[in-house]
């Protein structure tokens, strides 16, 4: 039903389309300019090109959103931070949840990192969903964590820790 696939540049439009929706946006990262160009849509294809992390995803042939793992350095090398988003109108249909099923398995079975861990802020509670659907845990909250949009929000702290430690590369 969903399939995780690298970007592409015919990809370029509906990035616009769906990172322009403040209801989209509201509650990811602030590194996602605003409003969100085509320079913008171009920059983040031709960076995800290059990276074994990143992945469109993708509903019955249409890219829908974008879902990521940002790998930890030195010590924290076996750690990633997982990031995603869908676009509004495939919201509330399963998706996401399938997509982080997906892509955890992905990551756990072609990498070493051995522990995903995701920030959500208290009032995503579609993304908390996602979340305990697929099995993360709440590690605890993180008072007044973050600050966007003149508010400041509590964090939720959510990891999965493989279960065996004995596949993946090492990458």
């Amino acid at each position: 039903m969903i399939r995780l696939r690298k970007f592409q540049d015919l990809d370029a439009e509906l990035l616009i389309t769906y990172l322009n929706n403040d209801d989209v946006t509201k509650f990811v990262t602030n590194a996602i300019p605003q409003p969100y160009s085509k320079s913008d849509a171009q920059r983040w294809i031709d960076h995800s090109k290059n990276s074994e992390y990143i992945r469109a995803i993708e509903h019955n042939g249409v890219f829908i959103g974008c879902i990521s793992a940002k790998r930890g350095e030195f010590e924290y090398s076996c750690s990633a931070e997982l990031g995603y988003w869908v676009g509004k109108r495939y919201w509330n249909k399963g998706l996401a949840t399938m997509a982080v099923e997906d892509f955890t398995n992905l990551i756990f079975q072609s990498t070493n990192i051995i522990r995903l861990f995701v920030s959500v802020v208290s009032e995503n509670s579609a993304s908390i969903k996602v979340l305990e659907k697929n099995n993360f845990t709440l590690e605890g909250i993180l008072k007044k964590a973050s600050y966007k949009n003149h508010q400041y929000y509590d964090e939720h702290l959510y990891s999965k820790i493989r279960t065996s430690c004995s596949s993946g590369s090492q990458n």
